[in-house]
């Protein structure tokens, strides 16, 4: 049986640290902007925040900065696959779901019409995660614990298909301006009527789409609605991790959530940063929980 690569991409904001730790890796996408003189900038969207930090990041968005993300180019799945395949390793790519990238389709074709070819005794294989950011990252940590257990990477495969739609994400934003702008989260537009004081409860739907399902009245509601909302559908909770992930969001505010979820009973409760692909279509000070919980069956209209 080939050593597996496991891959994420730059949705999947699992940190430097766990990626070596887990020997883990990820596809890069691109994102770009115009800076006040209208200069144009375009780089990779990179968990190591190399070129901005979370914060300048973020900034950028508060300063008036529309940012736009491309996916992963052939390029790059040449760049980091290659040396794998070149030593006769398998490939296991968990991708970011197809209803908000088109990476992993790409990776798909790759693998047929070019790889496949090249090298026929490795494989690639590629998971819609059907979600993105640590509910994403949630898969690929299982995934390294079932490789690192000694499974194929078809018995991998087939256990994150069939569980995806328990990793849950329970999201809200702060500023319905970027979503407006973006267009990136269904129903939202039922909330745009009312913007003042309106925050969406956002999910990963079943299609995977992020998909506004309720509506809190201030930013405070929203935060504790979020709780709520996991505390309503997790599963075992002290056997888990629950992640939260934000785009420098107030200090309270992280306080608030993080004393909200321990109340639940988690293992552990790991705060981080939201990444730079999903934060630059919900804006700063954005909001997402993942865990494990019930299936996600709901579809957004």
């Amino acid at each position: 049986m080939n050593k597996i690569a496991l891959f994420g991409d730059s949705t999947c904001d699992l940190t430097p640290e766990l990626r070596k730790a887990r020997d883990i890796d990820y596809v890069r996408m691109l994102v770009n902007w115009k800076d006040k003189d209208k200069k144009d900038h375009e780089i990779y969207a990179s968990l190591d925040w190399e070129v901005l930090s979370p914060k300048e990041y973020y900034d950028l968005m508060r300063n008036g900065a529309v940012i736009f993300t491309s996916q992963v180019t052939e390029q790059e799945f040449d760049e980091k696959f290659l040396p794998h395949l070149k030593k006769g390793e398998d490939i296991l790519y968990i991708a970011c779901s197809s209803a908000l990238s088109a990476s992993g389709n790409l990776a798909v074709r790759l693998a047929k019409e070019k790889y496949a070819a090249q090298f026929p005794n490795s494989r690639i294989v590629v998971v819609d995660s059907l979600c993105s950011c640590m509910g994403q990252g949630s898969m690929i940590l299982r995934a390294a614990d079932l490789r690192d257990a000694g499974k194929s990477i078809d018995e991998i495969a087939e256990y994150i298909t069939k569980e995806r739609l328990h990793f849950n994400q329970a999201a809200t934003v702060e500023d319905l301006s970027t979503l407006a702008k973006h267009g990136r989260v269904k129903a939202a537009k039922a909330f745009f009527g009312n913007i003042f004081g309106v925050k969406p409860i956002i999910i990963s739907d079943g299609r995977g789409n992020n998909y506004a399902v309720e509506k809190a009245k201030g930013r405070r509601n929203a935060l504790v609605r979020l709780a709520e909302i996991v505390k309503e559908r997790v599963i075992k909770p002290e056997d888990q991790i629950c992640y939260v992930s934000h785009a420098d969001a107030k200090p309270e505010d992280v306080e608030l959530v993080v004393s909200k979820i321990k109340e639940i009973g988690f293992k552990d409760v790991v705060v981080g940063n939201l990444g730079p692909i999903i934060s630059a279509s919900c804006g700063p000070a954005t909001f997402g929980i993942y865990y494990y919980g019930q299936e996600e069956t709901r579809i957004g209209e």
